[in-house]
């Protein structure tokens, strides 16, 4: 068997229990460590060794532990190809599992697999979403771009797009979106995302009708399956003024918990003239607070320690006032809330051949 039956071997198994599915990566995990004594050069099997003890829950150290012994082992004779991969998978492992102390060190692989002259489109997007996070959004957007190219995937244009919308080039990033954008949804996930935020781009430039055309499609879909928050919705049919919408919306999906999500909700009530309305969903709000912490006062089994308690009180009381100044704000001192603009990128697993990840086409 090689490694590519191997590893759609691992991904089939994946949505098993994990004691299932630890047995099946217990197996292929003994035979890769067979595989690597007798074959030092298979950096392939290295990589994918280092990542099924990930997923075995071993230390990280673990995996990391078995990048370097395959730097140590072929550092005098990797070829461009085998040097990208080696280098895109340590850096994953810097960037994803060991926090801010590595990041600069992974950048710097990264960096060093496109010297080589990287094949792999993972090199580019882990780049790119380390620009990104780091809200250097230019640089994202070219490495997000030369992703694209590598591969052509649509997820590293949608988020060339995004980080271009992110950097105020608003027509750059329409225009790549409009050539992203399908209707019907063939991968619905992710079309239902390019279609909200090339609609609601479109709505705060101001091209109403064509925005109003997106919304109406992906209302008749089942997005709040998707991979964007109900909230980023709400945002969009307000930008619309859709105010009877955005109500339908938060009341079906009873989205009614914390005060940045409900200014939009009271303001859209007050649009509709629902007054009365706003006032009873306040009291009901209210109300369920006050008992779900009475209730947490009776039980306080869900919490380790005293402290642990007195902070979800005060906790639930802050939101509670928040909830009730916002509620004020709106009626009383005529505050118009803003809509909230959301840019981010759809996340890949860049680990090359990951025998976890679901992988975006």
């Amino acid at each position: 068997m090689d490694l590519n039956d191997i590893i759609l071997k691992l991904q089939s198994s994946i949505e098993l229990d994990f004691e299932e599915r630890a047995e099946i990566f217990t197996v292929y995990k003994e035979r890769l460590e067979q595989i690597i004594v007798s074959d030092s050069k298979n950096i392939e099997a290295f990589c994918l060794l280092a990542m099924i003890l990930c997923e075995l829950r071993e230390d990280t150290n673990q995996s990391l532990k078995v990048l370097e012994e395959c730097y140590d082992k072929n550092k005098d004779n990797f070829s461009n190809d085998s040097y990208a991969l080696w280098a895109t998978d340590i850096a994953y492992f810097y960037l994803e599992e060991c926090g801010k102390e590595k990041e600069q060190q992974a950048v710097e692989l990264l960096q060093n697999a496109v010297f080589h002259n990287s094949k792999f489109p993972n090199t580019y997007y882990a780049l790119g979403k380390y620009y990104f996070e780091n809200k250097r959004f230019e640089m994202a957007s070219e490495w997000f771009h030369k992703a694209f190219i590598n591969s052509e995937k649509r997820i590293y244009s949608y988020c060339e797009a995004v980080s271009l919308l992110a950097d105020s080039r608003l027509e750059e990033g329409i225009k790549i979106l409009e050539s992203l954008y399908v209707y019907p949804f063939d991968n619905e996930e992710q079309d239902a995302k390019i279609a909200l935020t090339l609609g609601r781009e479109l709505a705060l430039k101001g091209d109403i009708k064509r925005a109003k055309e997106i919304a109406r499609l992906l209302m008749k879909t089942s997005y709040q399956e998707f991979d964007f928050d109900i909230d980023e919705m709400a945002d969009y049919l307000y930008i619309l003024k859709d105010y009877k919408e955005c109500v339908d919306l938060y009341d079906r999906c009873n989205y009614l918990e914390d005060a940045s999500w409900l200014n939009k909700y009271f303001y859209s009530l007050k649009q509709l003239g629902k007054f009365e309305e706003a006032l009873e969903k306040l009291h009901d709000i209210t109300e369920k607070i006050k008992l779900d912490v009475l209730e947490k006062q009776s039980n306080t089994s869900d919490f380790e320690e005293e402290e642990d308690l007195e902070y979800y009180i005060s906790s639930e009381r802050k939101r509670l006032d928040d909830i009730w100044k916002c509620y004020n704000e709106i009626f009383n001192e005529d505050i118009v809330p803003k809509a909230d603009t959301y840019y981010d990128i759809l996340y890949e697993c860049y680990y090359i051949k990951c025998p976890r990840h679901y992988v975006w086409k």
